[in-house]
């Protein structure tokens, strides 16, 4: 039996990414492809289906408390809000055993990820209809988060004080582009180490001129801060008188820790490294830190000694999925993909809503933003996931129907 792969195409489309080019005018537009990801309806829904299952069952209070036993003591700043503002959760496609593309969990975290990006992007490669919203719909909800005194107010275009989108020197990283994008939304990049504190409010300079913070879209990860730069972070923020978008402590309690208490046929065996797999399955395993995203920290050929060497229990061994070569370039290169699907939660919904999926390309061995980089010969490199139906069956012009 053949398997399911047209149910995925990757077409040349180069003048997307010239745009995003124009636009941000940064190097860390080199990671993104000229291939759009485009997938039939079927293996969206199957991809949408398999997020919301994730998504559930990482909020379970079952699952929560299981994760928190598992975190470090020193990690949580306090007082986060009763649910995150975020999730992305990644998937590789594989094929199963009746040669269907299926996906399957490779990690998850309740973080905000490359929305501004997959916007621009969807939008110069043709809008679609993703869980029932269009293009316009996804963008103007991420917005209202952005900016809610907008959304209740639609006469202030002013706000009543600073929205920023926090992180560690945020125009050196390979994420970038995203932090340029969504500064043009009137959310101002910020590197934590220019905040400072006066009693419980948060200030900054810009232009000679003190600025204060009242909301904060946070990209912070203070686990991968430098010790010092952390310290600082911590007695910054800890009780500051901002409201979140995205708080700290969120990006713990829905992590790779989650998976060790899910079940469903999305999901690869997962186990503690204290329970670890015998010696002679341990070449069938990758072994990821609990706590980390984006690639850090993962060791896809651990052996025993890499597990004696380990500083910490705070790491699991994840059974190795078997990417499908689900892309074939015009070039004839063949391409493994992860997508990663980006939901939002505002305060006033029942329930997430997935708004955009970001996909990763590659022809090598390893998939993530940390290691992404663009493969030009190979069309590898990050790229929006679109649904391939036609324009002409959507519930609006001009917009295709996805999932």
């Amino acid at each position: 039996m053949a398997m399911d792969l047209n149910l995925v195409s990757a077409p040349h489309l180069p003048d997307a990414r010239a745009a995003l080019q124009r636009q941000v005018q940064h190097s860390s537009t080199n990671v993104v492809t000229d291939y759009p990801l485009l997938l039939a309806p079927q293996l969206s829904t199957r991809l949408l289906s398999a997020n919301a299952a994730v998504i559930n069952q990482a909020m379970q209070q079952s699952t929560l408390a299981g994760v928190r036993a598992l975190l470090p003591s020193d990690v949580l700043l306090g007082n986060a809000p009763a649910k995150p503002h975020f999730f992305a959760v990644d998937f590789a496609l594989c094929c199963n055993q009746q040669q269907q593309l299926v996906p399957q969990l490779i990690e998850l975290q309740a973080f905000p990820s490359m929305l501004a990006m997959s916007f621009f992007l969807e939008q110069q490669y043709g809008a679609t209809v993703l869980a029932g919203l269009t293009l316009a719909q996804r963008q103007q909800l991420w917005q209202q988060m952005l900016h809610p005194e907008q959304s209740s107010n639609p006469g202030n275009t002013g706000g009543t004080g600073e929205i920023i989108m926090l992180d560690y020197q945020p125009l050196v990283q390979r994420t970038a582009m995203s932090f340029i994008l969504t500064a043009q939304l009137g959310v101002q990049p910020l590197c934590v180490s220019a905040l400072y504190r006066k009693g419980r409010q948060l200030f900054y300079r810009l232009d000679g001129r003190e600025r204060k913070v009242n909301r904060i879209y946070n990209r912070l990860i203070l686990a991968a801060l430098p010790q010092a730069v952390a310290q600082q972070a911590r007695r910054l923020l800890t009780d500051a008188d901002v409201s979140w978008l995205g708080h700290p402590d969120w990006y713990y309690f829905v992590s790779k820790a989650s998976m060790l208490f899910m079940q469903g046929p999305w999901l690869p065996p997962v186990s503690l490294v204290n329970s670890p797999a015998p010696d002679t399955l341990l070449a069938d395993h990758v072994c990821k830190p609990l706590f980390d995203f984006a690639g850090r920290g993962v060791e896809l050929s651990p052996t025993v000694a890499y597990l004696a060497s380990l500083p910490s229990a705070a790491y699991m061994l994840q059974q190795k999925v078997n990417y499908a070569p689900c892309v074939t370039t015009p070039q004839q290169h063949q391409l493994k993909t992860e997508i990663r699907v980006m939901s939002l939660w505002p305060d006033n919904a029942a329930e997430p809503v997935a708004v955009a999926m970001m996909a990763r390309l590659t022809a090598g061995g390893y998939i993530g933003m940390n290691h992404q980089q663009t493969e030009q010969h190979t069309a590898g490199g990050a790229t929006v996931a679109l649904c391939a139906q036609e324009a002409g069956e959507a519930g609006e012009a001009g917009e295709k129907v996805c999932a």
